[in-house]
């Protein structure tokens, strides 16, 4: 009974934090998109460039854990400060005067850094993550139209299979944040296990929910929105009763959003 409790605990959280993220992110892309005029890109080639970047910055991450492992901490303040000033930049866009936004969007970004300097506990990884991948998600999002950003989602769920099952690279960067609790994942915490969610598992579904907003509007973003949290709360309650080794998100959120976007459609 008790590690029933656990397991519907930990499902809730999932479906709260993915749902608090895709719906404060649709918003920040939305208001962007709007203020800014911002025009997308529609090749469905950028997909590949976008891709090229994430496997540097991946290589980057292997290379420090193997070789300056120590430094992980300095990263993780680095990505921290630039995606969460993007949050902050975003969140007041609009309600306070522009002159003023950069200035209160360094502050911010700094404090958030600071604390985490100070306080390694779950709750501080977890802000950190959830404000980091806001920013950073919304923002890709508002630059990216339908086709090059489905063409990105496709490409990384095949990746996260590869990287998890064949070359295993993945686990071993998971092994080593999950280790020195960077906030390069969401930990959830149970009396059974710690679970992680990567960074990509909500900052991607973002970035194509934010496109499918502006191409197909708001009801097949929430549909999508909804099949992702569903694909994801499958996934980890699977986890919590028969997995013993770590399973690739993307492949969960991904099936989830494309049944999401089909129903909206439907309903459209």
């Amino acid at each position: 009974m008790i590690f029933l409790k656990e397991k519907t605990k930990m499902v809730i959280s999932i479906f709260l934090v993915f749902l608090a993220t895709q719906l404060l992110g649709l918003y920040l892309a939305a208001k962007y998109i709007s203020i800014e005029q911002v025009q997308p890109v529609e090749e469905a080639s950028f997909s590949l460039i976008l891709f090229a970047y994430i496997i540097v910055t991946t290589a980057i991450v292997l290379i420090v854990i193997k070789y300056i492992k120590r430094t992980l901490k300095l990263l993780e303040a680095f990505v921290i400060f630039f995606s969460s000033f993007v949050f902050f930049e975003l969140l007041f866009l609009g309600l306070i005067p522009d002159a003023y936004i950069d200035a209160i969007a360094v502050t911010l970004a700094l404090g958030l850094v600071i604390l985490r300097k100070f306080n390694r506990e779950y709750w501080t990884q977890d802000l950190a993550f959830t404000v980091s991948i806001i920013g950073a998600g919304a923002l890709l999002g508002a630059m990216v139209g339908f086709l090059p950003a489905i063409t990105l989602i496709a490409i990384i769920t095949v990746y996260d299979v590869i990287a998890v099952f064949w070359t295993k690279h993945m686990v071993v960067m998971a092994k080593e944040i999950v280790k020195q609790k960077l906030a390069f994942t969401m930990a959830i915490p149970t009396k059974e296990h710690v679970y992680q969610l990567g960074g990509g598992d909500l900052a991607l579904p973002l970035v194509l929910n934010v496109s499918i907003l502006r191409s197909f509007g708001l009801i097949s973003a929430l549909s999508a929105i909804c099949g992702s949290m569903l694909g994801l709360a499958l996934l980890f309650a699977y986890l919590s009763t028969h997995a013993k080794r770590p399973l690739p998100a993307m492949p969960a959120a991904t099936a989830g959003a494309l049944v999401g976007l089909a129903v909206g459609l439907l309903l459209k």
